[in-house]
């Protein structure tokens, strides 16, 4: 392996954006914690990416791909290998109003998307109002609403695998499902996808802002940790359990929806992973119950 100061150099060369060598992610990340990650690449371009993973082969260093910093928890030692922010970098869309076709960039921000759909008369992203992600994170996670969720919309997502090469996938062979696709269980990079837009449903606005009032918005934190169980809500279960508002170090179940860990000051992953396995233990015993994660946690 080359020295770092002559691979970075290396990766300045070969990709456009924005490269920072032992960035702290802890300034990415909505939760605001995280230690340094060796590498922090926020690409311009499909082909930036597809430098970063080469880079990252040619010098045997592990890789992750994130968007805006929402629903991710990076180790308080760092990363050791290539970030890549598919992010401010990467935005971009398209309407085909003729044929209901949305063309959007992974790094595009919901917020704006929703925006950008209203100035055109259409309503179809209504539903994922005030949920803070970019495109291409809120696809991997399927994020939505319980009715509706983004991969509902999809007819195409457009990504690079592990070897460089573009792939994409309908919206079938993405497999989406409650939080779920299968870009959790495989390497791919989205950067792109289609949306079908133009159907027309009517969706409630202030009702679905009055819920996201109900969330603790004023403080760092990474969204809803857990999903919720078949038929029950995790944020009731763990508030029943007694746990709304219990700390450890800098970390605590918000007082405002016990399904969200906020940083009220100084905290660690280590905080929040500790909260975690408690919450997950007492809501087990109390109710039988195992809450699965909704948060990606990043190891090293």
């Amino acid at each position: 392996m080359r020295n770092s100061r002559g691979a970075r150099r290396g990766l300045d060369k070969r990709v456009r954006g924005v490269v920072k060598f032992n960035e702290k992610l802890s300034l990415h990340s909505s939760l605001r914690v995280g230690g340094e990650a060796r590498y922090f690449v926020r690409p311009q371009a499909v082909e930036d990416i597809k430098e970063c993973l080469s880079f990252a082969q040619e010098e045997d260093l592990p890789w992750v791909a994130m968007g805006n910093g929402t629903n991710i928890l990076f180790p308080d030692e760092g990363y050791p290998g290539v970030v890549i922010q598919v992010g401010p970098g990467m935005k971009g869309k398209e309407l085909d109003h003729s044929r209901g076709i949305l063309r959007v960039q992974a790094g595009e921000s919901l917020g704006e998307l929703i925006h950008f759909l209203h100035s055109h008369g259409l309503n179809d992203f209504d539903f994922l109002v005030g949920i803070p992600g970019a495109v291409g994170g809120s696809l991997v996670m399927n994020a939505g609403i319980p009715e509706g969720a983004i991969g509902d919309l999809v007819k195409r997502v457009y990504a690079i695998d592990e070897r460089g090469e573009e792939v994409a996938f309908t919206k079938e062979e993405c497999e989406f499902g409650y939080r779920e696709s299968r870009f959790q269980r495989e390497r791919l990079v989205i950067f792109g996808a289609e949306f079908a837009v133009g159907n027309h449903r009517e969706w409630d606005l202030e009702e679905l802002r009055a819920r996201r009032r109900r969330q603790p918005l004023g403080q760092p934190s990474p969204g809803c940790v857990f999903r919720n169980p078949p038929g029950d809500y995790a944020g009731r279960l763990i508030e029943r359990a007694g746990l709304k508002g219990f700390r450890i170090g800098g970390a605590a179940i918000s007082t405002v929806h016990a399904n969200f860990i906020v940083n009220e000051g100084g905290a660690r992953a280590a905080d929040v992973l500790r909260l975690i396995e408690l919450v997950r233990e007492r809501v087990y015993k109390e109710f039988g119950v195992e809450l699965e994660m909704e948060l990606e946690v990043i190891s090293n």
